[in-house]
């Protein structure tokens, strides 16, 4: 057992016997030795350590964040450390360890990061179920799901891993991310339990001999540090391992390996004073391990998974009849193939290409044309021009310089920069549209009416520059980069809601936003009403379950009875959607409801009924709203079929959850049909914040999701959280309330707009999910905004409307059901049910 061979110059310290596979040719370069070897074996070492990749950095970066905070607390826990979790189902409930992962992920809460109990150590000779001690792995999954949700796609790994984990193009059409995290293991731990990582006990879709699918990245943050697993070369058992596999194990020695993760491994001892071992890892699956994938794996795992691919912008090369042509990504389809611009120095000549499948795609890299060219521009100069963190000034697309950040440079010598403002970026842009700022100037772009949508990009944060000092005369040079940045940010923040279907306003709302009159008054209808309503459904708490087989929504009937007691105030209670449990069979679980003041905004500003007549014909002579600020009506109502046209707001409000609720359920809140099908603007945008600019809204939004309200089940998949203070959400688009922690109620303030498109749409009944019904008694008053884009421009004072009672002036009566004498609703409750 003492003999060593060396395998592609990682000591092996036992004897393997290896499963044969007949192979067509010798490996005729490292690459295609290190390919046959991982596919045929089931692991290879990386002989440069772990390769320059943007997933590699994001979980990195969390390691620094939460590693020893983690450890910290698994410390303060040791006691607890072979307890199962009998509360929990998380994955590994049932292993040692199971209880404090559950402690340490409910500290983490909010930060995507969790632990779960991975395969515990165990001794050689033990007994089945005899285990020595806990193990853990630390999931940053959904962390990442966040991260890029912006883009729909996790970013690809480098050219020459792409090579050795796919050979065959159909493997890269549409992979997968499935995991990515870190270990961690105690000191004085013996070897982990002998498992593989995904297995069936089918023989259905079984591996194919020679081809792998699912593979693992390990590698140690340090450079100096080795990675020790214990791996069964030719393994692939589906998981079940016999005392022989304990015998013929090998153990790897190299910084950085990929595995096979249908191979039977093992995490190594670790000796005592050696420390706390931690081994950081992503996972991923080829395109045609993806059905596969899921017949092995439960759905609420799958959840977690993200597909790997190119955000819209990247530069990348496209295979064209043989030949390899740069081009960047226009969009992505949810099926994986994309839409391209082949990138022709002659605008003229640029062509579109629909319907690319994922391998046809690769890096951009360089022709021979950009070799001898790059050769040329660099001779003499110690370092590139521009290095990768470099703050310079960047051309857009408008001609104007911009400052930005160098956060890639491309094998063609193109960059790809973020903006810093708006944080979007731009890829292959040549050296010539780039130049050094001469010296480090903080311009005065950010200002009141600033905003700054969330962009996923994985870039260091450009630092936010200073407000300008008030009273401070601004030149023009200053106010037409202010202008233009502010242009900037509105077409991206018009772009992403148009194609995604939502942004993410990081820094909340913009202070110029909260002075406007509409959203003021909505705050101040909040601060007033929000208690007093939650007040009057905790009354009726025992009336909110619907009663059997009337069909009526939870919460419906105690909406209606709370609108009695707060219509003198303008106020009205509708309950929109329930809650729903997510296991099968899915039951409607509890009651969500929305607050409205759109009569009480009607009072004080004017309406339209929703006929053709105008306001001042329908005996409603009062002015419309004030108009927006010049920024927020650019990106609700700016497109040329709406310009100069009124505005309107079909609810103002805010929503209301019980804590403890479980998501709402999936749906879109209107949508055109007909004629007025839905084409290249935004028509129902929907502004929703919290009143706490501390706290995060958490819709949860299908990317593109725009199927006149049908759902699928491949959508629960896609469902990404918009996490921010402030977002604007399409109303076209499939989303839900997401699920909320058990404690008090949470809201969610809201404006729900109608452009002069949609209105139109409304007006010849053409729409769908919210539809206009004459002969209903609900008020479908819509209330009137100004779209006056000179208004919009002018300076602003402070918001002027009548403002309600102040907090705790509200007194309404003791409800006549209220209290254990109070009187019985519930037949009352089952007559208006089954009324409806």
């Amino acid at each position: 057992m003492g003999k060593q061979a060396r395998v592609s110059g990682i000591m092996s310290s036992k004897a393997a016997t290896v499963q044969e596979a007949a192979d067509p040719a010798p490996p005729q370069t490292k690459a295609e030795a290190d390919r046959l070897q991982l596919h045929r074996d089931g692991w290879v070492g990386l002989r440069h350590g772990m390769p320059d990749w943007e997933l590699r950095h994001f979980v990195e970066k969390l390691h620094h964040r939460y590693h020893q905070k983690i450890v910290n607390m698994l410390i303060r826990w040791k006691s607890h450390w072979m307890e199962e979790d009998t509360q929990d189902g998380a994955p590994g409930a049932a292993r040692p360890g199971a209880l404090v992962a559950r402690w340490v992920s409910e500290k983490l809460e909010g930060s995507g990061v969790f632990v779960y109990a991975a395969h515990p150590s165990q001794h050689d000779h033990a007994e089945d179920y005899d285990y020595a001690g806990p193990r853990w792995y630390i999931t940053c999954s959904e962390a990442a799901m966040r991260h890029y949700a912006n883009r729909g796609v996790a970013p690809p790994p480098p050219p020459s891993v792409q090579e050795i984990l796919w050979p065959y193009h159909e493997d890269r059409r549409k992979p997968w991310l499935t995991e990515i995290g870190w270990t961690l293991v105690p000191e004085n731990s013996p070897s982990q339990v002998m498992h593989a990582d995904i297995c069936s006990s089918s023989e259905q879709n079984a591996r194919e001999q020679g081809r792998g699918r699912y593979h693992h990245f390990l590698w140690k943050l340090c450079p100096t540090d080795k990675c020790t697993t214990n791996v069964v070369p030719g393994g692939f058992s589906e998981g079940c391992a016999s005392w022989d596999d304990y015998k013929r194990w090998s153990q790897v020695s190299g910084n950085a390996i990929i595995f096979d993760s249908e191979m039977l491994h093992r995490g190594a001892a670790i000796p005592e004073g050696k420390g706390w071992t931690s081994t950081l890892t992503i996972q991923v699956c080829a395109a045609t391990g993806w059905k596969a994938l899921n017949d092995r794996v439960g759905a609420s795992l799958m959840w977690y998974t993200q597909p790997i691919g190119w955000e819209e912008g990247a530069a990348v090369d496209v295979l064209v009849d043989d030949r390899w042509l740069p081009a960047l990504v226009l969009s992505r389809k949810e099926e994986g193939q994309y839409t391209v611009l082949l990138d022709s120095e002659n605008e003229k000549q640029e062509q579109e290409l629909n319907d690319v499948e994922g391998d046809r795609l690769r890096h951009r890299r360089a022709t021979d044309k950009d070799v001898a060219t790059l050769a040329k521009g660099v001779k003499g100069l110690s370092k590139e021009p521009f290095p990768i963190g470099s703050i310079v000034d960047a051309k857009f697309e408008n001609d104007k310089w911009h400052e930005a950040k160098v956060v890639r440079r491309n094998d063609d010598g193109t960059y790809r920069v973020v903006w810093k403002v708006g944080l979007s970026f731009t890829d292959a842009l040549p050296a010539s549209s780039l130049k050094h700022r001469m010296k480090a100037e903080k311009l005065s772009t950010s200002n009141s009416s600033s905003f700054s949508p969330a962009s996923s990009d994985s870039t260091p944060e450009i630092s936010r520059v200073r407000r300008r000092e008030e009273g401070t005369a601004e030149d023009e040079p200053a106010k037409r980069r202010r202008a233009e940045s502010v242009a900037m940010r509105v077409s991206h923040t018009t772009e992403r809601l148009l194609n995604r279907g939502w942004v993410e306003l990081r820094d909340g709302l913009p202070e110029e936003w909260r002075n406007w009159d509409v959203i003021a008054f909505v705050e101040s209808c909040y601060d007033t009403f929000n208690s007093v309503v939650i007040k009057e459904l905790n009354y009726l708490h025992p009336y909110w379950r619907p009663s059997d087989g009337t069909g009526a929504r939870w919460g419906a009937y105690a909406a209606t009875k709370a609108t009695e007691r707060l219509k003198e105030f303008g106020i009205a209670v509708y309950s929109p959607g329930d809650s729903q449990d997510q296991d099968y069979p899915y039951y409607f679980s509890g009651p969500r409801w929305y607050v409205s003041v759109t009569q009480r905004a009607l009072w004080q500003w004017g309406g339209s009924s929703g006929s053709s007549k105008s306001a001042a014909a329908e005996g409603d002579s009062k002015p419309p709203a004030p108009a927006p600020p010049l920024n927020l009506l650019e990106v609700l109502h700016g497109h040329s079929a709406d310009r100069g046209q009124p505005l309107r707001a079909r609810g103002l409000g805010w929503t209301l959850a019980p804590g403890g609720s479980s998501p709402q359920a999936v749906h879109a809140d209107i949508w055109g049909i007909g004629k007025h099908s839905r084409t290249d603007r935004t028509r129902w945008p929907h502004l929703l914040w919290k009143r706490d600019p501390k706290k995060l809204c958490t819709t949860e939004v299908v990317p593109g999701g725009f199927t006149n309200g049908a759902v699928k089940d491949d959508d629960f998949k896609k469902l990404r959280v918009a996490a921010a203070p402030a977002i604007l959400v399409d109303s076209e688009v499939l989303h839900r309330g997401a699920e909320t922690k058990d404690g008090p109620m949470v809201s969610t303030l809201s404006i729900e707009f109608c452009t002069a498109s949609g209105w139109n749409a409304w007006e010849d009944f053409q729409t769908g999910g919210t539809t206009k019904d004459t002969s209903s008694s609900l008020d479908w008053r819509m209330l009137m905004i100004s779209g006056d884009f000179e208004e919009a421009a002018s300076a602003r004072s402070s918001p002027s409307f009548v403002h309600p009672p102040k907090p705790g002036e509200v007194k309404l009566p003791i409800a006549p059901w209220f209290g254990a004498r109070g009187v019985n609703l519930k037949e009352d409750k089952r007559k208006w049910e089954m009324s409806c």
